[in-house]
């Protein structure tokens, strides 16, 4: 995959077009429309800023072999297929209309956490035809156990706006993942725990420290989950 294709990706996982992606960066629409055909390159002022503001790695942009377009894309209001269907080879869809959606795990990289591609999963297809932006994300924590069981895949809708009392997914610092309740005020982000076991401390964070990936919108338990 190109270094296009990367910067496609990120946008595109980012639920941009490519104006507010220029807007984003300073730059034209047709400057990234030249990157992503590859018939320019980015300065370097402009890696920089991706790298900061999206919350990526160097790799993520410039590697052919690693960068985020030899992963599949997550689903957007722009390339959502629609549900897929499963078939027993009978002729009669088993579980019909559910919808494959990428599934990502936590993981660590360098010094903090990152989201990694580890498969796919089903989910009934009037949520995800309500949450079109929406990916899976495995709970492998013990912060949210009131919520949610351990090893259950979290429905994540990427564009859905947070609100006092849901809980996202989010990235903290530009380093770790974080499963938590979400509350905000003014200023400030309260990212907080609601377990069985001793709560961990709340993070309590000036907005600009959190990225907020997506809202928690469904959930299922990993028995009554098909990977794929």
């Amino acid at each position: 995959m190109s270094i296009g294709e990367n910067i496609r990706r990120l946008r595109e996982r980012e639920g941009l077009s490519q104006t507010a992606f220029a807007g984003r960066l300073g730059v034209t629409k047709e400057t990234v429309g030249r990157w992503e055909s590859g018939r320019t390159f980015p300065r370097r002022t402009h890696l920089d800023k991706m790298i900061a503001d999206f919350a990526v790695c160097a790799d993520d942009i410039m590697s052919e072999e690693r960068g985020l377009g030899t992963a599949p894309s997550a689903p957007t209001a722009d390339n959502w297929p629609g549900p897929e269907t499963r078939n027993d080879g009978t002729g009669a869809a088993e579980g019909a209309g559910d919808a494959i959606l990428p599934v990502y795990k936590t993981d660590r990289s360098g010094n903090g956490t990152t989201l990694r591609h580890t498969g796919y999963a089903c989910a009934p297809s009037d949520v995800a035809a309500r949450h079109v932006a929406s990916i899976f994300v495995r709970m492998d924590y013990r912060e949210m156990t009131r919520l949610y069981p351990v090893g259950s895949l979290l429905l994540v809708d990427q564009r859905a706006r947070p609100y006092n009392g849901c809980t996202v997914v989010a990235l903290v610092d530009n380093a770790t993942i974080v499963v938590r309740r979400y509350t905000a005020g003014n200023n400030t982000v309260v990212l907080s725990s609601w377990s069985y076991d001793a709560p961990s401390p709340d993070l309590i964070l000036d907005k600009r420290r959190a990225r907020i990936i997506g809202v928690v919108v469904f959930f299922q338990a990993s028995h009554d989950t098909e990977a794929l």
